[in-house]
């Protein structure tokens, strides 16, 4: 009786069980931290806003850090040390992570490419089947002088690499125009009028991400060139804004739902180091 007194006096006064006390007897904190590489992706916030939710149904809390200029460093650490933590989510790719040997003894899940020694379970897109579905539309539609623009990061490079597999299956090539610029969208804007100088005959800039494509947009519309009328725009991710922009830009949605669901599960069931791919949808819009 006095225990049953004991609980629902906490209850009414909304008593938490304190993570640093629980951590001190070898017990779960249900604490998970979630790492990101550059907190101006909209995708990532996509992602965020899912781990949110997951946290409240599953009952875990957050500890929340972010990269500058995607380079993780001690400052930006700090916060996943101070805490006990049960698992570590990473958002982004990054194949040399030698920073997560820090982590090594919590299971860690990383939504993104990682390098293939790495220890956690890594969860994206199948690339390579995005990639098909993106060229076998832009083709069936007549375009066949495929530009790829891109900024210089890991991901961007691997999801050309899954590009041009799929273009040489259609015997055609596609190039590729890297910008310097740290952000999509400025790069998007940056390598579209050197897209057109160097290929002429282009007739369809396939972006990286949506971001990138906003920004080739963006620098069409300003050149007098008519998308999709004489270049069709494609982009990556389908984030929210992809299906408000002008023209709504084709892309490829990631099933955000199923990645973080998986991405709680590995973290939680402590599960063996491993690449989960999951099947991207083409979402057809009037930018191509």
């Amino acid at each position: 009786a006095k225990i049953e007194q004991v609980l629902k006096t906490a209850d009414e006064m909304g008593y938490v069980p304190s993570a640093a006390a629980l951590s001190l007897i070898g017990k779960s904190t249900r604490t998970i931290g979630i790492a990101v590489y550059d907190f101006n992706d909209p995708f990532f916030g996509t992602l965020i806003k899912e781990i949110q939710n997951q946290a409240r149904t599953n009952g875990y809390s957050l500890v929340l850090t972010g990269f500058l200029n995607r380079t993780p460093d001690r400052n930006d650490l700090e916060p996943l040390h101070k805490h006990s933590l049960d698992g570590l989510i990473v958002i982004g790719t990054d194949t040399e992570a030698g920073w997560l040997e820090d982590f090594n003894k919590l299971p860690i899940a990383r939504i993104g490419h990682g390098g293939m020694d790495e220890k956690s379970t890594r969860i994206s897109v199948d690339e390579e089947s995005a990639a098909a579905k993106l060229i076998s539309h832009l083709v069936d539609s007549g375009r066949r002088e495929i530009v790829y623009l891109c900024a210089d990061l890991p991901a961007h490079r691997i999801r050309f690499e899954g590009l041009t597999k799929a273009a040489a299956k259609h015997s055609i090539n596609i190039h590729c125009v890297f910008s310097l610029e740290r952000g999509a969208f400025a790069a998007g804007q940056e390598a579209t009028p050197r897209a057109l100088e160097s290929f002429p005959g282009v007739d369809a800039l396939l972006c990286a991400t949506d971001r990138v494509a906003m920004g080739a947009l963006h620098a069409l519309h300003n050149q007098g060139v008519a998308a999709p009328g004489k270049i069709a725009v494609t982009g990556f991710d389908d984030v929210p804004a992809a299906s408000e922009f002008i023209p709504p830009i084709t892309t490829i949605r990631q099933p955000v739902r199923k990645m973080v669901e998986q991405a709680f599960r590995a973290v939680m069931m402590d599960e063996a180091p491993g690449i989960v791919d999951f099947s991207g949808e083409l979402m057809i819009r009037e930018s191509t």
